[in-house]
């Protein structure tokens, strides 16, 4: 049996992930301090690293899409992927900027992207929008991911392990 909600309950939902979303955003943002800055100008990054203020524009619109997907499909699955992608979301800029630790970051990034996955397949089985606003969302991820390897192979001991520092 379908239940009617309310376009007021729905309109609420939206706002709360809007809020949630915006809320990890900004959290992980208060991670980035001048110290840690200052550390990351002097890593040797990849030749493809955007301007850091893209990197708040990118997921300030993700933040978006991941509340939209989620307020699409509110009700009929489980929250808990979602939940976890943006709890890993969030630990990494932690983990990375506050910690000073790309190599635990990287670990988390791929942590990450496998909750990204699967928050995609649970979402694609209810709606097929819901889930293809979420392939952003692993591209980005995917090429952070990338950008953290290559900070963790040429900024790290990882590096004099494999010859390349």
């Amino acid at each position: 049996m379908i239940q009617k909600v309310s376009v007021w309950t729905k309109a609420f939902r939206l706002f709360f992930l809007l809020a949630l979303t915006s809320v990890v955003g900004y959290v992980g943002s208060t991670f980035v301090t001048p110290s840690s800055l200052a550390w990351y100008d002097t890593l040797i990054v990849s030749s493809v690293n955007p301007p850091n203020t893209w990197f708040g524009v990118a997921w300030g619109i993700l933040y978006i899409l991941m509340a939209v997907a989620a307020w699409m499909v509110w009700g009929r699955v489980s929250p808990r992927y979602f939940v976890l992608q943006l709890a890993f979301n969030l630990l990494w800029t932690f983990l990375f900027f506050y910690l000073k630790n790309p190599i635990m970051g990287l670990i988390d990034i791929a942590v990450m992207i496998v909750f990204i996955i699967l928050t995609i397949i649970q979402f694609w089985k209810q709606s097929r929008i819901a889930g293809g606003l979420m392939i952003p969302v692993l591209l980005w991820s995917s090429f952070a991911f990338y950008l953290n390897l290559i900070t963790v192979l040429y900024n790290t001991r990882v590096g004099i392990w494999l010859g390349l520092i």
